[in-house]
């Protein structure tokens, strides 16, 4: 299996990894717990290649997460195409004297269910569930939603989700890149839109937001920190082109953060810029 629909949890940090190691382990066994009987049995080494986990595996991680500097860890439910269940991070190291962007950089954490997950457990418990994960991250950003999980480094996988991804402009394209890039900004529009310091303060806060948000169904919720969160709908939306209105309250929301979003431009050459920026301003446009 190269591409299938997922549900993907992300949160973005302005912390280098040695600041937020606890909180993304204790994240992570949040994670492990509620996704029972299925488990994060194989990790990826430095290679790219996937092990079941074992003794050395074990080691392996430890030293990751006890890295003084970077880290990178993976963990999926299985290796046979893309993983239904996964555990992605990658820690930065924000005071890199040999970067001189060094202290733009965001660590980032990404959580990955099946949609089966969500159509077994329900909405509300894959809403509760990002909101657990969420508990402890000093997040800059984040969001949660539908989204394409897929092997995008094999041939012709780009043009399969970019032929569905103009359907359904409610299923993110995951961009592993943003986080070189994002700094206070947001990364698009989804289900579960988290908000951090400074871009919730510059936008008058939770009551303002409120006032902002006229669309049935939204909600604009306060978190710990002065940080919240905005739920659009109470259940996720693919969306359809084919059909009217396409997902008015992500409208209304884009247009609403617009001056806070983050566009890719130029920052992956390889990729077609007029497409990217119709994808990115589908809700906008």
């Amino acid at each position: 299996m190269l591409l299938q629909d997922g549900f993907s949890i992300t949160f973005y940090l302005g912390h280098s990894h040695h600041d937020i190691t606890q909180q993304i382990e204790h994240a992570l066994h949040v994670f492990q717990r509620s996704i029972v009987p299925a488990s994060l049995r194989w990790y990826c080494d430095y290679e790219g290649d996937f092990h079941e986990i074992n003794s050395a595996g074990r080691k392996f991680l430890e030293e990751e997460f006890r890295s003084p500097q970077f880290a990178h860890i993976q963990l999926a439910d299985h290796v046979q195409g893309v993983g239904d269940y996964q555990f992605v991070y990658d820690g930065q190291w924000r005071e890199n004297p040999n970067d001189p962007d060094a202290s733009r950089l965001l660590s980032t954490v990404t959580f990955w269910l099946p949609t089966e997950f969500l159509e077994s457990q329900g909405p509300l418990a894959v809403h509760e569930l990002a909101l657990n994960l969420s508990a402890g991250l000093p997040f800059t950003s984040g969001h949660a939603g539908l989204a394409f999980n897929a092997q995008f480094d094999l041939l012709g996988v780009d043009d399969l989700v970019h032929r569905e991804r103009l359907r359904h402009p409610g299923i993110d394209v995951p961009d592993e890149s943003a986080s070189l890039h994002l700094e206070n900004r947001v990364r698009g529009i989804h289900w579960m839109n988290f908000l951090g310091p400074p871009v919730l303060a510059e936008l008058g806060g939770v009551d303002a937001l409120r006032e902002r948000l006229k669309s049935p169904g939204t909600t604009v919720q306060p978190l710990a920190e002065e940080r919240a969160v905005i739920a659009l709908g109470p259940e996720p939306d693919a969306g359809d082109t084919t059909r009217s209105p396409v997902l008015p309250a992500y409208r209304e929301l884009a247009r609403v953060l617009e001056p806070w979003m983050y566009f890719q431009g130029n920052s992956r050459p390889s990729t077609d810029p007029e497409a990217q920026r119709r994808w990115e301003r589908r809700f906008l446009d």
